[in-house]
């Protein structure tokens, strides 16, 4: 199962974690190798801690061993936090995190390039991502460009050492 189609599916997977007073933030399913790993990102307001991962862990393992064919075949099953370069999964999450600093894989090139770094402009209708690509050349230099969110593969924010030296200081 590609990582663009889990934006659609587990819909029982996501109430469990919201009812535990979580916010889930992606879930994915994907291949490494010849085992196949469910990946649970989670978050609160606090923060995640190991025993919040836990205890989501011990109620996805509950559902799914009362409900087998969820998920077919062996699979590992690592719920975290979603870390500092946060996956980005839906719509609703480029436009919350407008304004910072992402990185977006594509399955076709735009503008003849497939991986793209820049600043988050925002999310136009029909579903296209707005991104001010970092050119290297300075941010008065950077160029806007238009994604259509149906082509992106993977998209997380992108650390930024300059923000959090602004924000630390």
């Amino acid at each position: 199962m590609s990582e663009k189609k889990s934006r659609e599916n587990f819909g029982e997977l996501r109430e469990i974690v919201e009812r535990l007073g979580y916010e889930s933030v992606g879930i994915t399913l994907s291949s490494e190798g010849n085992r196949s790993i469910l990946r649970v990102f989670i978050d609160s307001l606090g923060g995640i801690l190991v025993k919040d991962c836990e205890i989501v862990s011990r109620e996805m393992n509950r559902f799914l061993d009362e409900y087998p064919e969820y998920i077919r075949g062996q699979y590992y099953l690592e719920v975290s936090s979603p870390g500092i370069e946060r996956p980005l999964f839906t719509l609703k999450d480029y436009e919350r995190f407008t304004g910072k600093k992402i990185k977006i894989k594509t399955s076709g090139e735009v503008d003849g390039q497939k991986r793209f770094t820049g600043l988050l402009k925002g999310v136009e209708e029909g579903g296209v991502i707005l991104l001010e690509r970092d050119t290297g050349r300075g941010p008065e230099e950077g160029d806007d460009i238009r994604i259509p969110f149906n082509i992106i593969t993977k998209g997380n924010l992108a650390f930024d050492e300059e923000e959090e030296k602004r924000r630390s200081s």
